[in-house]
C-alpha cells in the first residue's frame, strides 16, 4: 500500500494545525513581551532596563526628594547651604530644600540661653594668683554668623572670655578685686566679651 496516494503527498496524521516552528515563534514573542513589562529575562540591545527598573528609579527619586522636607520651629531659623555656601535663611514653618549632598540645612535656636561653665587661674596686677569660676550665658542671635563666621563657637567663647578676664584681673590688685571691685568683675568682663563677639559679626 502506498501511503502517499490517499493524502496526495501529505502526512495522513496531519490535521491542518500551525507548524511547530510557528508555534515556537508565538511563544517566544509572548515571553519577550512579558519580560519587557516585568523586567525579567535577558536584556535586549535597545533597552537595558525593564519596566520594574524604571519604577524602582522613580521610587528612589521620590524617597530622595522627601528627605528635603524640614520644619523650623518658632524659636529657630534655618540656614540653607548649597555646596557649603550660604543660600538663604528660612523662617518658622514647613520647608523643602534640595536634598543632600546638594543642599543642607542648619537649624539654629535663636532664643534659648546656653550656659557655658568657665574656670581659670590668672595673675593680678600685684602678681597674686587668683582662681576664677563663672558661668557664661549666651544666645545665638545671628544664625548665619553662628554657622559661618565662627568655626568652633564654644572654643571661641572660651578664648574671648579668658581674654576679657585677663584684662580686668590683670589690671587690678588682689585686695581691690576682693573688696571694692568685686561686683565689677562680671559686668566689666561681659562688656569686653560682648564687644569682641560683636566684631565677629
Amino acid at each position: 500500500m502506498a501511503w502517499n496516494e490517499p493524502g496526495n503527498g501529505k502526512d495522513p496524521w496531519d490535521k491542518g494545525g500551525a507548524p511547530p516552528d510557528d508555534l515556537d515563534k508565538i511563544v517566544q514573542g509572548w515571553q519577550r513581551k512579558l519580560s519587557g513589562i516585568f523586567g525579567g529575562g535577558r536584556s535586549t540591545r535597545r533597552s537595558g532596563f525593564g519596566g520594574s527598573g524604571y519604577a524602582l528609579l522613580i521610587l528612589l527619586g521620590i524617597a530622595w526628594s522627601l528627605t528635603g522636607l524640614y520644619r523650623v520651629d518658632e524659636a529657630e531659623r534655618g540656614v540653607v547651604q548649597r555646596f557649603g555656601a550660604y543660600t538663604k535663611t528660612t523662617l518658622p514653618g514647613l520647608h523643602w530644600h534640595i536634598p543632600y549632598p546638594i543642599e543642607v540645612v542648619d537649624v539654629v535656636n535663636i532664643t534659648v540661653v546656653e550656659n557655658f561653665p568657665f574656670r581659670t587661674e590668672m595673675l593680678t596686677a600685684d602678681r597674686q594668683y587668683v582662681f576664677i569660676q563663672m558661668v557664661v550665658q549666651y544666645r545665638r542671635t545671628d544664625p548665619v554668623s553662628y554657622s559661618f563666621k565662627v568655626v568652633q563657637p564654644e572654643l571661641t567663647l572660651q578664648d574671648v572670655t579668658e581674654s576679657g578676664l585677663r584684662e580686668v584681673v590683670g589690671t587690678s590688685t588682689l585686695i581691690r578685686l576682693v573688696t571694692e571691685q568685686r561686683d565689677q568683675i562680671a559686668p566689666r568682663t561681659q562688656a569686653i566679651v560682648q564687644s569682641t563677639l560683636d566684631a565677629y559679626g
